[in-house]
């Protein structure tokens, strides 16, 4: 069994079974690589992309980070991070963050900031609903200095879009701005954000 089956322990809703033939391994990947992400962007000032099958995490004052989604690795310079090979269950991402800092040779930073709150939000999206429903970011483009990022529900699934500027939009032509929640824990501002792109009859939309 997988060592890095702990990542998929995320509140499953049993009738939805979207990732139930996906490989366990490549369903964790995708979820502790922007666990990880997340967890080194609190300690580093910087923004996370996606290209393809990779996360890419810029943090200021260091080489760009490749998580390949699929494999579960990490990428800097001519260094490879396996998860797997360092993952413990008992310390879970906070130890596995710690050894990739290490080996990656990235200093935390010791100012004052906060991590974007749609970066948050993007990370929840994907802990909370990836192993649920497939849900991940099948792509994110700028227009008008506008980041919009496509979240999907699996490779023929709806979609949603969120843009850096706090907007929503779901496939029905409905926007939104997340600052009507922004009071919201992240977990629930997630759920609100589900529910709005109407994905599925479980979670029904909060401005219906």
């Amino acid at each position: 069994m997988s060592r890095l089956r702990l990542a998929l322990e995320v509140n499953p809703v049993k009738e939805c079974q979207s990732c139930a033939r996906r490989d366990e391994r490549e369903v964790s990947s995708q979820i502790l690589s922007y666990q990880i992400a997340h967890q080194l962007l609190s300690r580093v000032p910087g923004h996370i992309q996606v290209d393809g099958n990779f996360l890419i995490l810029n943090l200021e004052g260091h080489d760009p980070l490749y998580f390949d989604l699929s494999l579960g690795s990490v990428r800097v310079r001519n260094l490879n991070i396996p998860f797997e090979q360092r993952y413990n269950r008992e310390k879970a991402v906070d130890e596995l963050v710690r050894k990739i800092m290490q080996e990656a040779q990235i200093n935390p930073s010791y100012g004052t900031y906060t991590i974007d709150p749609i970066t948050t939000l993007i990370v929840k999206l994907i802990e909370i609903y990836h192993a649920r429903c497939c849900l991940h970011i099948a792509s994110v483009h700028v227009q008008d200095a506008n980041s919009i990022w496509e979240i999907k529900l699996h490779e023929d699934g709806p979609s949603g879009w969120i843009q850096s500027n706090g907007i929503l939009r779901n496939s029905f032509g409905e926007e939104m701005s997340i600052q009507n929640w922004e009071h919201l824990r992240p977990e629930k501002l997630a759920m609100y954000v589900f529910g709005f792109y109407r994905f599925c009859s479980h979670f029904p939309s909060p401005t219906k």
